[in-house]
């Protein structure tokens, strides 16, 4: 027969559970198990398995998001004067408080203001708090949810609607077409009071209209997106690339 030891790492193993197993090994070869409680060993053991998950989860949510700049970090945005960005504000919004709420964000500049990073930055806040994230270009998510549908439109739709945060870059660069604005209300009718938006995008809500025409469709876009948002515009003189190097 094998040692209780060994029989009891095979079926953790075979429950997939290997870092506990190595573990519930190291523990039996610490100096200074014997006297430690049951109860301490076992919370050893669980922590271990515990710690584990969180950081392969929180790796997988960092994959899975799409980030076009997967190492920004709030730490290291740049609060140049010019740019009038507050400190506090990005500080807060970093604590994913307002993801919790449901609400959303709407990040403002023109091109080249930095607003790819900071909505980057965001996002990899929120996986390291463990919410699930989809970084997309409203252009390409439009053109994947107005083919034909089928099983497969379904998933990527799902994939949209389902996630915590959703981040929309090069939002209304383009005029979006009749179709391309009923998706985009079905995605923002489906996320209003169970995930949120956060919006990179060159105007002002005031200027949607023109890119999504003036009818009923385009009014329900921009009330359900702007009546939940807070508002971040990024000024300044120069271009992030030129500030940067």
């Amino acid at each position: 027969m094998m040692p209780a030891s060994q029989s009891t790492m095979d079926k953790l193993y075979s429950m997939r559970l290997s870092v506990m197993a190595q573990a519930y090994r190291d523990l039996e070869e610490m100096p200074g198990a014997a006297d430690m409680t049951f109860d301490e060993r076992v919370a050893m053991i669980v922590d271990a398995e515990w710690d584990a998950r969180r950081v392969n989860k929180r790796t997988r949510l960092l994959r899975q998001a799409g980030f076009p700049e997967p190492e920004a970090n709030v730490a290291d945005v740049h609060y140049d004067p010019d740019r009038k960005l507050d400190k506090v504000r990005i500080a807060e919004l970093s604590n994913c408080e307002w993801i919790r709420n449901h609400r959303n964000v709407l990040l403002t500049g023109a091109s080249g203001a930095g607003k790819s990073w900071i909505a980057s930055a965001l996002g990899v806040a929120a996986c390291n708090a463990f919410f699930s994230v989809r970084y997309v270009r409203l252009p390409e998510m439009l053109d994947e949810l107005t083919v034909e549908k089928d099983e497969e439109w379904f998933k990527t739709k799902k994939r949209y609607l389902k996630c915590d945060l959703l981040i929309l870059d090069d939002w209304l660069l383009e005029k979006v077409s009749g179709k391309g604005a009923r998706e985009l209300l079905e995605i923002v009718e489906g996320r209003l009071r169970t995930g949120s938006l956060l919006i990179c995008s060159q105007f002002s809500p005031a200027g949607w209209h023109a890119k999504l025409g003036e009818g009923a469709i385009a009014d329900a876009v921009i009330d359900r997106i702007v009546y939940r948002s807070d508002i971040i515009h990024i000024e300044g003189d120069e271009s992030m690339r030129k500030r940067i190097g």
